[in-house]
This record gives C-alpha cells, sequence and structure tokens, in this order.
C-alpha cells in the first residue's frame, strides 16, 4: 500500500564535519566522513571504520566505497567482501538489482561488477571529465554531469543522449523517466530520461537535487526545500531546512546537511499508518486493515475504506489504538458487482491516508474466497519442512484444497475452517520458496502460489572460557532444527550427535584436551565455527605427534586379507571403548530442556566432514532380524541417489538400531573384509557409521552390501548398490605420492562454461592454498600442491578444491588415491610455462616472452613452441624449436604482437618427447596492454598469465573406486 503524506518530522540528528561523499540506496543513506562510513536508516545509525579517506559512495546491492586508486565493497552490514585497484577514478555509482556499478575518471566509464569487482568492461567518455563531475545511476545506466554538458550512458555503455544545456550543471536527480538538473543560470531543467529531450524548464535557484526519489524528487533552492515532480510540478516542503538534502529510494528517510550537523527526517504519519492485508476477497470474506499509531499516545481515529467494484458492510469503522501499537479491524464484502484487480483507498478522519489494490473474486453470488499462508515448520537433516495453512474466508465451501507438487487433497472445506498441509524443500537459507495450490468448487477452480522465506542459517558462537569451550549454537525466527551436531577437539577427536534445538539457542560446554583448532558445526546445515584453544584446561595433555594409524586409515582396496578378523576386532573394541571413557567426560553440553552430550571418538579426518555436497537420499535399504528373547537389529543405508561428479566425495552412512534386548558385541562388514566393531548395543539405541567414496573413471559408483554382526551371527544386511555419476560436472581424478606427499589433479571440466581452479586444502588443517589454472568447457587441466601428512600407499586422501564459473566461487571436496606410482605434477617431466619478466606490452612495439622451463629429472628432446592468435605480427613471429632441453633448462619465446589490442590473448602448442614418448599440451597467454610505452607497469606485467588449457599426459591412473576406513560417529 502507497502511504500519502503531508510533511516530514524529525527522529534523529548527529554532529559532524561536511561529508566527502554521499551514498543513496533504496532504505539507507550512506556518508563518508573521514575514514568512516555512517549509514543512515530511519532512526537506526550505523558506522563501518573504512580506515582510508573516502572519496566517493554509492548503495547498490553493496555499498561501494571508492578511497584514492582503490575500490571496496561491503555487506551493508559492515563485512568487507571485495576490493581492489581503481586507479585514477574520483566517481562511483550504483544502483540496487544491477549486476555493474560504474567507476568514473578522467576519460573512462567502467563497468564493474557489483558480486565480484571484476571489471565486465570500459568505454571511452564523450570528453574529458574533472572531479567535480556529477555522476549518478539510473535505472537503466548513468548519467553523467561534466561542465554544461549532461551525458547519458545505457548499461550496455552506449550513448543514449549528450547534451549541451548551455549552463554548468550543479547537481542532477532522477524521478520516474525524468533527468533533472540544476543549472547555474538559475534554471531547473526536467529532461526525458531515454532521449534526452526537454520535458521542462522552470526559473529556479536550485543549489542542489536529491540524487533520487519515490515518484518525485527533493531540490534545496535559496528559498528551502521543493518536491518536485516528474512533470515539474513543485510544491514547498516546510519541514525540511535549507541546505544539501538526501532521500532513500522509497521515499522513508530524508536527511538534511547544514551546519555540521546531519539530521534524520520521515514522512509525518501521526494521523496513523495504515496497512492493505488483504490480497484477494469474494462475497462474505473481508478487507483486513492494520492501524498502526506511530506516536506514543493513544488515538482514536475514525477509518474508511473504498473497494472499486465492491458494496462493503459497514464501509466505515471507529479503531483505538494504543500508542506505539497496532490494530487489525475488517470490513466484510457485502456484494461484487465486477471481478478483477480493484483500486482500495483508506481514509483516516476523513483524509486519504493510502491506496493500494485488492483481487475481487465472484461477481455472481460468490465463492471461492480463501486466504493462504506458508510457514517453515521444522528443518531436518537440511531438508526444510514448509507448512502449508488455506484458510476458507468465504461464504460457501469449497469441494477441494490440492497441493499440485504432492498430489495431496482435502474435500470438504467449510465456510470458516481451515486446512493444512506440509511439503519439503531443500533447506537455502533466506531463499524465498512458493507452493502451488488449487482450490476447487464445482466447476469453479482456481490457483494459488504463496510463498515465504525460509530462515536464515543457525549460527554458532564459541570461545574459551577457563578449562571449557563455550559454543552457543541459535536458530532464526525460533524454528526447530534437527541435525548431527559435530564437535572436533584437538587431542579427543571428533563426536557426531543427533541433536534437536526446538527453543531459540543450544548451550555446549566442551573440556579441552590439547592446543589447537576447536570445531562446532552442524553438519547438513554448513554452519560450523572454528577457534583456537591454548590448551591449558584441566584434561590438556601433550600434544601428539601426529600422523595417523596406517592400518585404519587404508582404502578398501588392499586390506580384506592383511590382519585377521579376531584383530581387527579386539583393536576396534579397544577404539570404541575407548571413545567411551572420553564421552563420559565430555558430556557436560546443556540448553535449557535442550541437552547434547560432546566429547572425543576415534581419530577421524577432517576433511572428511565436509565431503559430501549431495543431500542424502531417504532410506534405501532396511534389513532386521530377531531372535527368541534376543536382539533385532534394524539397519539402515543412507546415500544421495548420484554421485557429483568423477571423485567427488560422496558420504555412505549406516545406521544400527537395536529394537530387542541388549548385545554386548555388534560388528559391521563389508563384502570387503573391512569390519568395524560398535561395541554393546542396548535396547533402543542407535550407532551409526560411514565412510566417504568416490568414483575413479567409472560412470557408476558402487556402494558395497553390508552385514551387521550380534555375537557372532549375521542378523541384517543391506545390499550393494550401484550410484551414476553426473558427466556435466567438473570431475577431479587426483593422486598422492606417498614419499613426498606430492598431490597431482587432473581437472576434467564437463560443463558449458569455461571455469577457473582457485585454491586447494591439501591437509587436515583447514587451510587453504591459492591456485590459478584456468580450464576451458569441456577440457582440462593439471594442478599440482602438497599434501601435509605422508599417506600409506592405498589411502584415500580428502582434498578440497575451489573452483569459480561465472563469478561464483564453491567448493569441491574428492577423494585422492595415495599410489606410489603416481605421476609427478604435469605426468613426466614437463616444459612448465610461465611468462618472463622481459615481457613489454604497451605502445607500437610489443613482445610477450614466454618462459619454459623442464623442471623434471630427464631431458627432452624435440622441443617446439608454436603461438597461434590473431594479436601476433605474423610478419615478424616465428616458431621457437630446440634438439634437446637438459633438466632445469629453460626456452624464452618472443611473440611480437601488433598494437591495438587493450586485452590481448592467444594460444600456444608445446610439444616435446621424453625418452623417445612424444609429449604435448595446449596453453593460453592472456594479459593487458599499455596505452603507449611509458603506461608499462609491474602491475601490468604481474596481470599477464600463461596457463595451460590441457594436460600434457593422460589423467593420473586411479582405481574404479576409492574409500576411507570405516568410522562410527558415536
Amino acid at each position: 500500500m502507497t502511504a500519502v503524506t503531508d510533511g516530514y518530522r524529525q527522529v534523529g540528528s548527529f554532529e559532524s564535519d561536511a561529508p566527502s561523499a554521499v551514498g543513496v540506496g533504496r532504505d539507507v543513506i550512506a556518508f563518508g566522513l573521514g575514514a568512516r562510513i555512517t549509514l543512515v536508516s530511519g532512526r537506526e545509525r550505523t558506522a563501518i571504520d573504512h580506515g582510508e579517506p573516502i572519496v566517493d559512495l554509492a548503495v547498490a546491492d553493496r555499498l561501494l566505497v571508492l578511497s584514492p586508486e582503490t575500490l571496496t565493497a561491503y555487506s551493508l552490514d559492515g563485512d568487507r567482501v571485495w576490493s581492489h585497484d581503481a586507479v585514477d577514478a574520483y566517481a562511483v555509482a550504483g544502483a540496487e538489482s544491477r549486476e555493474c556499478c560504474g567507476v568514473l575518471d578522467a576519460d573512462t566509464l567502467r563497468f564493474v561488477e557489483v558480486a565480484s569487482g571484476r571489471e565486465r568492461f570500459a568505454v571511452s567518455r564523450t570528453r574529458p571529465g574533472t572531479p567535480d563531475d556529477a555522476f549518478l545511476a539510473t535505472p537503466t545506466g548513468f548519467v553523467i554531469a561534466t561542465w554544461s554538458f549532461l551525458t547519458a550512458v545505457d548499461g550496455d555503455g552506449e550513448v543514449t543522449f549528450d547534451r549541451d544545456l548551455s549552463a554548468v550543471v550543479r547537481s542532477v536527480g532522477v524521478c520516474g523517466g525524468t533527468v533533472v538538473a540544476a543549472l547555474q543560470s538559475d534554471r531547473l531543467v526536467g529532461l526525458d530520461r531515454g532521449s534526452g529531450e526537454d520535458s521542462w524548464r522552470t526559473e529556479l535557484d536550485a543549489r542542489q537535487v536529491a540524487p533520487v526519489g519515490d515518484g518525485s524528487v527533493l531540490v534545496s533552492a535559496a528559498d528551502g526545500v521543493l518536491d518536485v515532480g516528474p512533470d515539474g510540478a513543485t510544491e514547498t516542503v516546510p519541514d525540511l531546512p535549507t541546505g544539501d538534502v538526501y532521500a532513500t529510494g522509497d521515499g522513508a528517510v530524508v536527511c538534511s546537511v547544514r551546519d555540521g550537523t546531519i539530521a534524520t527526517y520521515v514522512p509525518d504519519r501521526d494521523r496513523v499508518d495504515v496497512a492493505l492485508l488483504t490480497d484477494s476477497v469474494g462475497v462474505g470474506g473481508t478487507v483486513d486493515v492494520e492501524v498502526s499509531n506511530p506516536t506514543e499516545q493513544e488515538r482514536t481515529v475514525d477509518l474508511a475504506l473504498d473497494v472499486d467494484g465492491c458494496s462493503l458492510s459497514p464501509a466505515e469503522r471507529t479503531v483505538t489504538v494504543a500508542g506505539e501499537g497496532s490494530e487489525v479491524t475488517d470490513f466484510p464484502v457485502a456484494s461484487v458487482r465486477r471481478e478483477g484487480r480493484a483500486d482500495a483507498t483508506v481514509a483516516v478522519d476523513g483524509n486519504e491516508a493510502g491506496r493500494g489494490t485488492v483481487e475481487v473474486e465472484d461477481a455472481a453470488s460468490g465463492g471461492l474466497a480463501v486466504e493462504t499462508a506458508l510457514h517453515t515448520a521444522r528443518i531436518d537433516d537440511g531438508v526444510a519442512e514448509i507448512g502449508v495453512t488455506v484458510e476458507n474466508v468465504g461464504g460457501v465451501p469449497l469441494d477441494a484444497v490440492r497441493l499440485l507438487e504432492a498430489g495431496t487433497e482435502a474435500a470438504g472445506v467449510a465456510p470458516g475452517d481451515t486446512w493444512e498441509g506440509t511439503v519439503t524443500r531443500p533447506y537455502e537459507p533466506d531463499t524465498r520458496v512458493s507452493v502451488g495450490l488449487e482450490v476447487t468448487r464445482g466447476d469453479r477452480r482456481r490457483e494459488y502460489a504463496p510463498t515465504c522465506t525460509l530462515p536464515s542459517r543457525p549460527t554458532i558462537d564459541a570461545a574459551v572460557e577457563r578449562d571449557a569451550l563455550r559454543a552457543t549454537v541459535s536458530v532464526a525466527d525460533g524454528v526447530p532444527v534437527e541435525d548431527r551436531l559435530v564437535v572436533e577437539m584437538p587431542g579427543a577427536g571428533r563426536v557426531r550427535s543427533p541433536v534437536t534445538i526446538d527453543s531459540d539457542e543450544l548451550l555446549l560446554l566442551v573440556p579441552q584436551y590439547e592446543s589447537g583448532v576447536a570445531r562446532i558445526a552442524l553438519d547438513a546445515l554448513d554452519a560450523e565455527e572454528r577457534v583456537r584453544v591454548p590448551g591449558n584446561g584441566t584434561f590438556t595433555t601433550p600434544s601428539s605427534t601426529g600422523g595417523r594409524d596406517r592400518d585404519r586409515s587404508r582404502s578398501s582396496r588392499d586390506r580384506g586379507s592383511e590382519r585377521s578378523r579376531t584383530d581387527e576386532s579386539e583393536e576396534s573394541r579397544s577404539r570404541t571403548d575407548e571413545a567411551a571413557k572420553s564421552r563420559s567426560r565430555s558430556s557436560e553440553a546443556t540448553s535449557g530442556r535442550d541437552e547434547a552430550a560432546s566429547g572425543p571418538a576415534s581419530t577421524g579426518t577432517p576433511a572428511e566432514d565436509r565431503a559430501e555436497p549431495s543431500a542424502e537420499a531417504p532410506t534405501e535399504g532396511h534389513s532386521a532380524s530377531r531372535s527368541e528373547g534376543g536382539p533385532s537389529l534394524s539397519v539402515t543405508r543412507h546415500a544421495p541417489d548420484r554421485a557429483p561428479g568423477i571423485g567427488h566425495a560422496v558420504r555412505d552412512r549406516i545406521v544400527v538400531e537395536n529394537e530387542g534386548e541388549s548385545t554386548d558385541s555388534v560388528e559391521v562388514a563389508l563384502d570387503d573384509g573391512e569390519r568395524l566393531s560398535l561395541g554393546r548395543l542396548d535396547r533402543g539405541e542407535t550407532a551409526s557409521i560411514d565412510r566417504f567414496v568416490a568414483a575413479g573413471e567409472d560412470s557408476e559408483l558402487a556402494l558395497q552390501s553390508v552385514a551387521v554382526e550380534a555375537n557372532g551371527t549375521v542378523v541384517g544386511e543391506v545390499d550393494a548398490r550401484r550410484l551414476p555419476v553426473s558427466d556435466d560436472a567438473v570431475g577431479v581424478v587426483a593422486t598422492v605420492d606417498p614419499a613426498d606427499g606430492a598431490l597431482t589433479a587432473a581437472v576434467e571440466n564437463g560443463t558449458d562454461r569455461a571455469c577457473r581452479v582457485t585454491g586447494v586444502d591439501p591437509g587436515p588443517d583447514g587451510g587453504r592454498a591459492p591456485l590459478s589454472t584456468a580450464v576451458d568447457a569441456g577440457a582440462s587441466a593439471t594442478v599440482s600442491a602438497t599434501v601435509a601428512e605422508r599417506p600409506a600407499p592405498g589411502d584415500a586422501v580428502p582434498v578440497s578444491f575451489w573452483v569459480e564459473s561465472d563469478g561464483e566461487e564453491r567448493r569441491i571436496d574428492v577423494l585422492a588415491a595415495a599410489d606410489g606410482d603416481a605421476p609427478a605434477a604435469g605426468g613426466e617431466p614437463a616444459l612448465t610455462p610461465g611468462i618472463s619478466p622481459d615481457t613489454h606490452v604497451a605502445g607500437e612495439y610489443s613482445s610477450v616472452v614466454l618462459a619454459f622451463e623442464n623442471d623434471g629429472d630427464e631431458p627432452l628432446t624435440d622441443v617446439s613452441v608454436v603461438a597461434d592468435g590473431d594479436p601476433i605480427d605474423s610478419m615478424f613471429y616465428s616458431p621457437a624449436r630446440r634438439d634437446r632441453v637438459a633438466p632445469g633448462g629453460r626456452i624464452e619465446h618472443y611473440v611480437d604482437l601488433e598494437s591495438g589490442y587493450a586485452e590481448p590473448s592467444f594460444e600456444v602448442t608445446v610439444s616435446y618427447a621424453v625418452d623417445g614418448t612424444e609429449r604435448e599440451y595446449a596453453a593460453r597467454a592472456a594479459g593487458p596492454a599499455g596505452e603507449d610505452e611509458s603506461a608499462w607497469t609491474d602491475d601490468l606485467l604481474a596481470a599477464w598469465s600463461l596457463d595451460r588449457i590441457d594436460a600434457a599426459t593422460a589423467s593420473p591412473e586411479v582405481p574404479s573406486r576409492l574409500s576411507t576406513p570405516l568410522r562410527s560417529e558415536d
């Protein structure tokens, strides 16, 4: 509903120096004050310490801050998102929902992606500018005022219009389809935003124009502040003082800057605020209006409602509203004369207070009149349960209400009754979801699509308090959450415990053991907190020497025949008993009615916890067996329907529940011979084990059959299963050399978009090492790193990669095969590409110097380097050929380029032989060019890259299936 107001009232003020920059958003105004940004939103004020002088500000989907030579983006909550060079820029402009902001310098307008800070493209200005330029974002592009010239540029960088207004432009604003310019000749001009033609001109000594307005724009003139409409109509605003004035895009907040004071105003709605709550209505239904009293005194008002095409009975009501309170009143619909979208007008004490629209139904005798609502009922293991409510607010019964996606149907919903149902959605925080409904009466059908927003991700705050780690898990909007709580403590391993948080928060107190990094997480919701603990607690022990138990870390490929079942069972029981003792001493977790125990469990690999991006499929296997008076064990497998890609880690979880008598010995056995003892399992107790598996290079991933034994007798089984492997993903085939920890990964891009590998976590400490390897769509590339620990041959090693595509970065968790025969980075000894410091790309004569080093231990023969691409000056180019390159040897290949390319790039084919075996790979060289010789800088040189776009050798050989050892989650 659009509010109607007669003026403004002041709600706050603060003293400050004159702001160096001002940015205006839809509902917030940002002021640059020294090295700080102050955000004003109604009565609220937030400060962000930027730490550098502020040249200009813009509010888009992020807060954009221009400092000398740097452009930085913050979230509106004050978190720094990115920062990039902006040499010589002096203005920035942006608007909400626009992909790109504009960055202006004297000669160039650059279009920069708001999400990532990357420059998308740049255009030359029609004339040189100065730092005094006015620069403004419009809904379709940008407006630049330089001296007397006003230029509009659309979102593609094309000039829409370029006008000489014959007088210096003091200030510019925009409202609707009109650009409003204040001229130094004491004229105010309105120009059509699309053509630049004059819409109107008026004599006015305007000093400043607010950048944006909601239906009109505020103008500060010599005689006061005026409200100027798109048609040039002006109206005095007596409640705002003379001075620079800025309004939010929705008109809800106005700031006045004058004499060292910034004052905040809001529309004066002392009469009361009104809101139309009804979307659709029919005969027998009601139109609901909410009345809010912003003052501190109780108010009694006469409320009147008029809806086109409807007769209301009554159409007027008297409402009493407490100070700073609200009331909802209804207006019953007696008859309908016309269906469709109808205008609704609310009057308070005889004066119009708000306008809106409502969908009017059933012009004949009344029929379908319902109100629908969605709400998040709970979140269970990464799946949101959405409650659906349909209320029959009409005067006739409904024949049926049906959920379109589930087919769930209810018959006979009487007037005034409510039907409720549920649907599920994958939980994605702060995502808006909708549900399709169909309501039927006779031959009349109507579909509805109510929406709601899923709650924010739970937050975890952790801190060390004396001898314990204190953690608080908070859920949003009071929505109950069920998940597996993961607690990792240095020296105590990892514990996963099912947990239900049905209040606002859960409190955990966990004893300290060793110094290191502790981790608290909700497994399926990807919410986690890491905190370093000093290791000075009561249970502190000296740090272990690290490393893994080699027998427990081996892949299922080699394990079956190496140890007897007796030895393995004894070792597993020992580990289980040790874990039970640890759990006993670390169960100090409480939260009101909620309790969650946490403590050390058997040793695991931290990376495994985050390795499975896919949601688990519903239970796919179940088997139980009961003997007279003995145990009855049910076995359930949880696994996704498909593997996300080659090499991607998939969690295979087995849940065992004792539905009968207690049993002293429960063991789980796989068909490859691997076994794990769960120890004693009491009646009603549940135990979970899991492992991570990945497909090598097959199109299917095999999950092995599982048998559960009670006291040596098989009492439950789950059949083997084969999962299809996605072939339209970024696959990773990786190996690790156990001798030196060298990691080699072939990244195969099966998508239809180019991507770049930007980082790798090769170890269990959660660290990230930077990478930068481009992989075209359908192509492959090789990356390398070093694993911190030395795995045993046959291990499956968890590794995480970060891949960026279309400005978005995601993490891929994979398993690498520990293989003593794994090739070194790049396969065989190879020529490693790079850019020589002698590269110089600027002016008329440009050369890119490609450097190739033999980083292997073998000599390379029949070496050739051939470059190809449009920027290459073919008149002076010739390929490079060498008969032999010794280990550690180097080739430098000069490639001369033609001028006129701002971002030249070309491809290079490198071929050589190793011991008579021919090898070949392709690479791409790309980077910026300077305008002239003097413009070449070290930063331009550093921006040049030479990246492989396919591998020199075949992908590393890995088995068809990789797997980590079984581990108990309890």
